[in-house]
């Protein structure tokens, strides 16, 4: 029995152990692929460049519907006069602006115009900064813009300007709609709490200014602390070949690195995204999975435990019963089984019966005091029907003869269960029904053998009750 508890469990924590090791430890190494590795960078760094771009290009679209206000307009041409008042307007109104655009996107940092040659026309907040500043010399991809009529986003990161943002920016047309007459524009400052937003890993923003690129912003980089500077030295060359091949990835060092050009950043050429990780996540696979094994091995132990302890539970009450039954075989008919058990104490109990009935000993169902402890079965009672025929007086007959049936059968049967539970008998199991049904059948057999109608009286004799037949002629 025990045996028989403690293999199938056994079998099924060594196939769960056995599946989990292999499983993972083909997991983890499927980690170390080269081939997975660079599939999976390549992924993260997508992703990372469309998160990075996707809010940009929301606010382009969100600041096309701003500059079809009359107000917008009206705006421009008071940031452009020489009036400081008037300049105070126009900034008051992109401040607003600023304000309105945190409904829509993340709050920008600044909000400006700039006239049709692309030089700044007001600021929110400050109305005299970048004033007449020839943003567009600086910055190419707004001087396209602005000659275009498109709308765009780039990295301003003017040093002589003092500026380090992301922007988006929309063209600004006359009111007849044909000429540009200059553009509205919000901006986020460029830190590395933004970068740390919108991906998993080291994650930098490169710049390429000239032949040079320069790493701006940078986040989660604490396993390759040098490695923003090596993409401006000696790991250039991946941000290089990201702009002319669309993307780069290479695994050097323990690093891997994936870098995608940002096509909606000024001319799409010159800001990269790179991503970075580790390229051995788990130097070695076995070291992390081989502790499920000893877990295994003590899964297997905690089963042998239980499964012992449970067929003990089960086996020592059933060799009790087959050793008591050895003995009522071998004539020792007096033994029974004594256990005391949740699940199997019923059994024992019936066993106790069936040797009982087999071996016709009568089974002790009184409680401490003598009395009946088990409800008695429905014709239970007939064993205690003591029937006796003796001679009454003439008014007992009479009075037996006159009284009604239905009142006769109804007042015997009362006086029996009466007398039953006076001498502490369950009556229990002893229907009505039955009852009259019985004596009903003595009184027939009776009066067959006396020759005349007999009814029964009710009387109780040394804690027994009778039933005394009484003939009527």
């Amino acid at each position: 029995m025990r045996l028989k508890i403690i293999l199938p469990h056994a079998v099924v924590v060594l196939l769960v152990s056995l599946i989990s090791f292999y499983a993972v430890r083909a997991r983890l190494a499927s980690t170390q692929d080269p081939a997975v590795l660079r599939a999976s960078l390549e992924r993260g760094v997508y992703n990372a460049a469309g998160g990075f771009q996707l809010p940009l290009l929301r606010a382009e679209r969100w600041l096309g519907e701003q500059v079809l206000t009359e107000a917008i307009r009206n705006a421009l041409a008071h940031g452009e006069s020489t009036d400081s008042d008037k300049r105070q307007a126009a900034s008051e109104t992109l401040e607003s602006v600023r304000a309105s655009a945190g409904q829509a996107m993340s709050q920008p940092d600044i909000a400006f115009f700039v006239d049709a040659e692309g030089n700044a026309a007001g600021r929110s907040a400050q109305a005299q900064t970048y004033h007449g500043d020839a943003l567009a010399a600086e910055y190419p991809a707004l001087k396209v813009a602005l000659a275009n009529g498109h709308s765009g986003s780039d990295a301003w990161l003017s040093t002589r300007f003092g500026q380090r943002y992301l922007v988006s920016y929309a063209p600004i047309h006359d009111a007849g709609g044909g000429k540009v007459i200059g553009a509205l524009g919000v901006g986020w400052n460029l830190t590395d709490q933004r970068m740390a937003e919108i991906g998993e890993g080291a994650t930098f923003l490169s710049v390429v200014t000239g032949d040079a690129p320069s790493t701006v912003a940078k986040a989660n980089a604490d396993f390759a602390p040098t490695l923003a500077d090596d993409l401006a030295g000696s790991q250039k060359d991946v941000v290089v070949r990201a702009i002319a091949n669309g993307k780069d990835t290479i695994i050097n060092n323990g690093i891997a690195i994936s870098a995608v050009p940002l096509a909606s950043l000024g001319d799409g050429k010159h800001a990269v995204l790179v991503l970075a990780r580790k390229a051995d996540l788990v130097s070695d696979p076995n070291a992390v999975v081989w502790p499920i094994l000893p877990a295994m091995g003590l899964g297997l132990l905690f089963v042998v435990i239980a499964g012992w302890i449970l067929g003990s539970y089960v086996t020592e009450p059933v060799a009790r019963m087959e050793e008591t039954l050895l003995q009522v075989i071998n004539g020792n008919t007096n033994q029974r089984v004594q256990t005391e058990h949740a699940e199997l104490g019923g059994l024992a109990f019936r066993i106790n019966q069936l040797l009982n009935q087999v071996l016709g000993v009568e089974e002790d169902n009184t409680d401490d005091e003598g009395r009946p402890s088990a409800p008695p079965a429905q014709d239970h009672f007939q064993e205690a029907l003591g029937v006796e025929e003796r001679a009454t007086d003439a008014t007992q007959v009479a009075v037996l003869a006159a009284e009604p049936e239905a009142q006769y059968y109804a007042r015997i049967y009362r006086e029996y269960i009466d007398a039953k539970r006076a001498n502490g008998e369950g009556v229990d199991g002893i229907t009505e029904d039955v009852f009259v049904n019985r004596i009903r059948g003595m009184e027939r057999d009776a009066s067959a053998k006396l020759g005349k109608p007999v009814r029964y009286a009710v009387q109780r004799r040394e804690r027994q009750v009778v039933l005394l037949a009484i003939p009527l002629g």
